[in-house]
């Protein structure tokens, strides 16, 4: 399961109040070797970013209060994946969402397809 991260609850917050830039969104998908570092609100980076680029999802959404973005990221090289983010820039920017999961080893080529959401729920 993803966490919500601090900064992440402050960007929706700016986005409600219009102090984030027109157009910008959370739809770039990043991945990463540090799954050993545990999720946590604070963290406002993954853990160990690979050297891949993100790369920008496909926004979908079957309800309202769903924000799901779908992102594949291929290997350039051999590395275990085992983390991944959702962020509002290509580089840099706010991290929505962190998630760590098993990490699944890849050799130049392989590619994991993301499917990121946040529902909002109350």
């Amino acid at each position: 399961m993803a966490v919500y991260t601090t900064t992440g609850r402050q960007w929706t917050v700016d986005k409600i109040r219009e102090t984030v830039g027109a157009g910008v969104t959370q739809k770039y998908v990043g991945w990463g070797t540090g799954g050993a570092t545990a999720e946590a609100p604070a963290n406002a980076a993954l853990a160990t970013a690979a050297a891949e680029a993100r790369v920008v999802g496909a926004i979908t959404s079957p309800s309202a209060a769903l924000h799901r973005v779908i992102g594949t990221i291929t290997s350039a090289g051999t590395q275990t994946i085992s983390e991944v983010g959702l962020f509002d820039a290509a580089t840099a920017g706010v991290m929505m969402i962190r998630a760590i999961f098993t990490g699944i080893p890849l050799v130049s080529g392989d590619s994991i397809a993301f499917t990121l959401e946040i529902t909002f729920t109350g």
